[in-house]
């Protein structure tokens, strides 16, 4: 069962989209849910933990051939935590 914190930083800042090549960064990815958790005030689950919690949500890594730890395909950034990792993100 997903936790419902992960739950709800989903269905605040995740939309699939399937008809391009789009894909989160697994880092950046972790670094958008940081980005929610400090918008809505919540205490970020250590990076391990999120994970995990996403495997429980059906959210797998897939190789990105770059030696990064993988990407996840066919998701978008959205809301105002995409907004807010996106401006910090670029300091």
């Amino acid at each position: 069962m997903t936790p419902p914190q992960i739950s709800q930083f989903l269905q605040d800042s995740i939309i699939r989209d399937d008809t391009n090549a789009s894909a989160l960064d697994a880092d950046v990815f972790y670094g958008l849910y940081v980005s929610w958790c400090s918008l809505n005030r919540k205490v970020p689950l250590p990076d391990r933990a999120f994970r995990t919690a996403l495997r429980l949500a059906g959210l797998r890594t897939e190789k990105n051939g770059k030696g990064k730890k993988g990407v996840f395909q066919g998701l978008r950034m959205t809301g105002p935590a995409a907004v807010d990792y996106i401006l910090n993100s670029s300091d």
